[in-house]
């Protein structure tokens, strides 16, 4: 299997998200959380355009190296690194719920950590 077909859907879905945090984040915000306290837009929209930084940083690395890297044991390390990310991501979700910090967690993340995660694995596996 091209490693691409994994790293170029893995990448840029996160950055597309990314882009999403970093232009709209009060709107991004509601979505997941609701109203926020009015004192507390402006601190909570920029966490989230910050986050959506560090979401852009990860999708661009995988895009620039998947297609820089040589097909082979390169770019099957980059997609176990993606991989691991995802998984990082996908916990550090879990844990909020876990800690109490959010009373429900919202269902995109919950379905697209997971599956880019397996993507991730199956291309670097297959």
């Amino acid at each position: 299997m091209n490693d691409l077909f994994a790293i170029v859907p893995a990448s840029a879905i996160i950055l597309l998200i990314a882009i999403r945090k970093i232009v709209m984040p009060v709107k991004f915000n509601q979505e997941i959380i609701g109203d926020i306290h009015p004192d507390e837009v402006d601190n909570s929209a920029a966490m989230r355009m910050m986050i959506g930084g560090g979401f852009g940083g990860i999708g661009l690395m995988g895009l620039i190296l998947g297609f820089t890297l040589e097909q082979g044991e390169a770019t099957t390390s980059l997609l176990y690194a993606m991989a691991a990310a995802y998984a990082f991501l996908l916990g550090a979700l879990l844990l909020v719920k876990q800690k109490g910090h959010m009373d429900h967690l919202p269902k995109p993340p919950l379905v697209i950590f997971p599956t880019m995660l397996v993507l991730c694995i199956v291309g670097a596996v297959l």
